[in-house]
């Protein structure tokens, strides 16, 4: 991340000045780096991207009784770069997996991770009591969340095994679907609430179960338009631009008509959409469409038309409502046409 000091070049600056901007720089310099541009001799603080950094580690003990099989899962943000994981079980042996599973007799140990990058390291201490046990209650227990944070049918769900003692798993989704993945994903094709069992058992043949209830919704019947980016040839620089919103054969919305020195030229709900910013009625299905007609302001004439881009809502359903945002293009596709379009629903 950069962040500018100021755009003036330096050696003209008032001696003060320049006195002023070196004590900005290193007073800075405590949390960031006062750097100069090569070229325009600009002054910068650079603000080099963090570290990895370990949130907490995870650890499925995959039997009731000794050796432990035990599938470590860690949680690691600021995931960049080259990414490498160094364990250590204290019991002699390594591993450089992300997702190891090692056995453990029983014992005492303090599991050790390190995470690092070309930026830094992180260190992460892990102690498992229940491994100096000769034996250990099976406990199936499970947390689930939506892709994509929503639970507009037809959604995935991402389930994350929490149990400790068993060694063979298996689900049930509620919806006559079954699985005996240690974290499966599942898709619910239709709105109702799902009531998903857990069973884990023990190669000793005890076992235990739990439950958890997953609720889908009925798909949106309306589609928002935070906010979209434009993209055109440059040739069309200092031309009003405006776009239409069309819902199959319907107008749904218009933007304002806006002109721009420079690309993409951007549009934010509700202030730019005067004409409307949502889709009413949408039903996902394979021949709907949006459409996002684009427009030259020709004085008293009729304005021009210059690009229509088209997306399907079924595209939507497909990649189960995405918060974040399509990229779309002409058919075929043109160089500098194309829209960074940012959804809600």
């Amino acid at each position: 991340m950069y962040k500018f000091l100021s755009q003036s070049r330096c050696y003209k600056l008032r001696p003060f000045k320049v006195v002023l901007l070196l004590i900005t720089c290193v007073i800075a310099a405590t949390m960031t780096q006062c750097k100069k541009d090569p070229v325009k001799g600009w002054d910068f603080y650079y603000e080099p991207p963090p570290p990895p950094e370990i949130v907490n580690i995870n650890a499925v003990i995959k039997d009731c009784v000794p050796a432990y099989p035990v599938t470590f899962y860690p949680k690691v943000i600021n995931e960049l770069g080259n990414l490498t994981y160094e364990w250590d079980f204290d019991d002699g042996n390594t591993s450089t997996d992300k997702f190891p599973t090692h056995s453990f007799e029983q014992g005492d140990y303090t599991i050790i991770l390190i995470v690092s990058n070309e930026i830094g390291a992180d260190t992460a201490y892990l102690e498992l009591p229940q491994l100096n046990q000769p034996s250990i209650p099976v406990v199936a227990d499970f947390s689930y969340s939506h892709y994509n944070d929503n639970n507009f049918s037809p959604t995935k769900v991402l389930f994350e095994n929490n149990s400790n003692g068993a060694r063979d798993f298996y689900w049930y989704f509620g919806d006559g679907n079954e699985q005996n993945h240690d974290n499966p994903e599942h898709i619910y094709e239709g709105e109702g609430t799902y009531t998903v069992t857990l069973r884990g058992t023990c190669s000793d043949g005890t076992f235990d179960e739990t439950t958890r209830q997953v609720f889908v919704t009925s798909p949106p019947k309306r589609v928002f338009i935070d906010s979209l980016n434009l993209m055109l040839p440059s040739g069309y620089r200092n031309n009003r631009i405006f776009i239409e919103l069309v819902h199959n054969t319907m107008l749904a919305g218009y933007t304002l008509s806006k002109s721009t020195s420079s690309y993409p030229m951007k549009f934010r709900s509700p202030g730019d959409f005067p004409g409307g910013y949502h889709f009413n009625n949408v039903q996902f299905s394979a021949n709907e469409i949006f459409k996002f007609v684009i427009f030259k302001e020709m004085g008293e004439d009729p304005p021009a038309f210059l690009y229509e881009i088209v997306l399907s809502p079924r595209d939507i359903q497909a990649n189960f409502y995405p918060k974040t945002y399509f990229q779309l293009e002409t058919v075929p596709s043109l160089d500098n046409v194309f829209i960074d379009l940012y959804l809600s629903y």
